[in-house]
């Protein structure tokens, strides 16, 4: 009989998680009372030069 996923697990398992779902940005991981209560993801999404027009703006 298989046993459930102890918390631990999970928990690496949702960080992984955070980090794989990403290609440019920060995973913050907020520890109170040595415990993980809160996971933030931040994503930060690049543009190439050829993706602007001349002046900055986007299109």
């Amino acid at each position: 009989m298989e046993q459930p996923p102890s918390p631990t697990t999970k928990l690496l398992d949702r960080i992984l998680s955070a980090i794989s779902s990403i290609r440019y940005g920060t995973v913050q991981i907020v520890i109170q009372d040595a415990k993980v209560i809160q996971i933030e993801k931040t994503e930060k999404i690049r543009l190439d030069k050829a993706d602007q027009t001349p002046g900055g703006s986007l299109q």
